[in-house]
Protein backbone atom coordinates (compact mmCIF):
# COMPACT_ATOMS: atom_id res chain seq x y z
CA UNK A 1 0.00 0.00 0.00
CA UNK A 2 1.33 3.83 -1.03
CA UNK A 3 2.29 6.07 1.80
CA UNK A 4 -0.33 8.51 0.64
CA UNK A 5 -2.77 5.49 0.23
CA UNK A 6 -2.14 4.37 4.04
CA UNK A 7 -2.64 8.10 5.20
CA UNK A 8 -5.91 8.28 3.62
CA UNK A 9 -7.04 5.22 5.08
CA UNK A 10 -5.73 5.79 8.69
CA UNK A 11 -7.26 9.18 8.64
CA UNK A 12 -10.38 8.17 7.32
CA UNK A 13 -10.40 4.90 10.13
CA UNK A 14 -9.58 7.74 12.99
CA UNK A 15 -12.75 10.26 12.00
CA UNK A 16 -15.27 7.07 11.72
CA UNK A 17 -14.14 5.54 14.89
CA UNK A 18 -14.15 8.53 16.76
CA UNK A 19 -17.48 9.29 15.24
CA UNK A 20 -19.03 6.68 16.82
CA UNK A 21 -16.99 6.92 20.07
CA UNK A 22 -17.84 10.59 20.71
CA UNK A 23 -21.49 10.22 20.21
CA UNK A 24 -22.11 6.71 21.06
CA UNK A 25 -19.45 6.49 23.57
CA UNK A 26 -21.29 8.48 26.52
CA UNK A 27 -24.74 6.88 26.01
CA UNK A 28 -23.63 3.36 25.87
CA UNK A 29 -21.57 4.29 29.04
CA UNK A 30 -24.70 5.69 31.00
CA UNK A 31 -26.86 2.56 29.99
CA UNK A 32 -23.89 -0.15 31.14
CA UNK A 33 -24.30 2.34 34.44
CA UNK A 34 -27.56 1.88 34.99
CA UNK A 35 -27.56 -1.61 34.22
CA UNK A 36 -25.42 -2.23 37.48
CA UNK A 37 -27.47 -0.23 39.38
CA UNK A 38 -30.81 -1.45 40.97
CA UNK A 39 -32.98 1.36 40.09
CA UNK A 40 -35.11 0.73 37.56
CA UNK A 41 -36.22 4.23 36.82
CA UNK A 42 -32.35 5.26 36.22
CA UNK A 43 -32.32 1.88 33.78
CA UNK A 44 -35.75 2.84 32.20
CA UNK A 45 -34.51 6.40 31.66
CA UNK A 46 -30.59 5.50 29.97
CA UNK A 47 -32.77 2.70 27.63
CA UNK A 48 -35.01 5.67 26.40
CA UNK A 49 -31.98 7.77 25.49
CA UNK A 50 -30.55 5.36 23.75
CA UNK A 51 -33.10 4.22 21.99
CA UNK A 52 -33.87 8.26 21.23
CA UNK A 53 -30.40 9.36 20.77
CA UNK A 54 -28.41 6.55 19.00
CA UNK A 55 -30.66 5.79 15.69
CA UNK A 56 -29.41 9.24 14.89
CA UNK A 57 -25.99 8.32 15.41
CA UNK A 58 -26.50 5.31 13.35
CA UNK A 59 -27.94 7.52 10.75
CA UNK A 60 -24.50 9.64 10.66
CA UNK A 61 -22.58 6.25 10.38
CA UNK A 62 -24.27 5.44 7.86
CA UNK A 63 -23.77 8.51 6.00
CA UNK A 64 -20.30 8.78 6.55
CA UNK A 65 -18.03 8.84 3.22
CA UNK A 66 -17.81 5.03 2.36
CA UNK A 67 -14.22 4.53 1.89
CA UNK A 68 -12.21 3.41 -1.11
CA UNK A 69 -10.52 0.13 0.90
CA UNK A 70 -13.07 -3.28 1.13
CA UNK A 71 -11.11 -3.92 4.65
CA UNK A 72 -12.27 0.19 5.66
CA UNK A 73 -15.82 -0.58 4.48
CA UNK A 74 -15.98 -4.21 6.56
CA UNK A 75 -15.11 -2.17 9.61
CA UNK A 76 -17.90 0.39 8.78
CA UNK A 77 -20.62 -2.21 8.37
CA UNK A 78 -19.47 -4.31 11.68
CA UNK A 79 -19.71 -1.06 13.71
CA UNK A 80 -23.14 0.15 12.28
CA UNK A 81 -24.32 -3.30 12.81
CA UNK A 82 -22.98 -3.77 16.31
CA UNK A 83 -24.81 -0.29 16.71
CA UNK A 84 -28.14 -1.31 15.38
CA UNK A 85 -27.65 -5.04 17.50
CA UNK A 86 -27.12 -2.40 20.64
CA UNK A 87 -30.08 0.19 19.62
CA UNK A 88 -32.53 -3.58 19.68
CA UNK A 89 -31.37 -4.75 22.79
CA UNK A 90 -32.45 -1.29 24.61
CA UNK A 91 -35.85 -1.34 22.87
CA UNK A 92 -36.27 -5.03 24.12
CA UNK A 93 -34.81 -3.70 27.96
CA UNK A 94 -37.66 -1.25 28.35
CA UNK A 95 -39.73 -3.80 26.99
CA UNK A 96 -38.35 -6.34 29.39
CA UNK A 97 -38.61 -3.83 32.77
CA UNK A 98 -42.61 -2.68 31.18
CA UNK A 99 -43.62 -6.06 31.48
CA UNK A 100 -40.96 -9.21 32.53
CA UNK A 101 -40.83 -12.93 30.56
CA UNK A 102 -38.57 -15.04 29.38
CA UNK A 103 -38.78 -14.58 25.57
CA UNK A 104 -37.96 -10.72 26.39
CA UNK A 105 -35.11 -11.49 28.73
CA UNK A 106 -33.67 -13.56 25.53
CA UNK A 107 -34.36 -11.53 22.68
CA UNK A 108 -32.56 -9.11 24.65
CA UNK A 109 -29.77 -10.95 25.71
CA UNK A 110 -29.39 -11.95 22.05
CA UNK A 111 -29.17 -8.76 20.60
CA UNK A 112 -26.57 -7.79 23.06
CA UNK A 113 -24.88 -10.90 22.49
CA UNK A 114 -25.08 -9.54 18.65
CA UNK A 115 -23.38 -5.97 19.10
CA UNK A 116 -20.76 -7.41 21.14
CA UNK A 117 -19.50 -9.77 18.51
CA UNK A 118 -20.26 -7.27 15.61
CA UNK A 119 -17.85 -4.64 17.93
CA UNK A 120 -15.24 -7.28 18.75
CA UNK A 121 -15.16 -8.77 14.72
CA UNK A 122 -14.43 -4.69 14.05
CA UNK A 123 -11.87 -4.32 16.64
CA UNK A 124 -10.13 -7.11 14.90
CA UNK A 125 -10.59 -5.95 11.86
CA UNK A 126 -9.06 -2.96 12.76
CA UNK A 127 -6.03 -4.57 14.48
CA UNK A 128 -5.54 -6.53 11.34
CA UNK A 129 -5.71 -3.45 9.10
CA UNK A 130 -3.18 -1.27 11.07
CA UNK A 131 -0.38 -4.31 11.20
CA UNK A 132 -1.35 -4.71 7.38
CA UNK A 133 -0.22 -1.14 6.63
CA UNK A 134 2.82 -1.19 8.46
CA UNK A 135 4.00 -4.24 7.01
CA UNK A 136 4.08 -6.81 8.95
Amino acid sequence: MKDIDKLEAFAWLQEFVLLSEEQAGPIIHRVSQAEASDAQEDKFTAFSEAVEKLPTVLKSMKQFPKPKRKELRLIKKLQESGLDAYIKSCEWSIKLLEEPNRARLSAKMWQITLATKYWDLANEEIRRFAEKCKGK
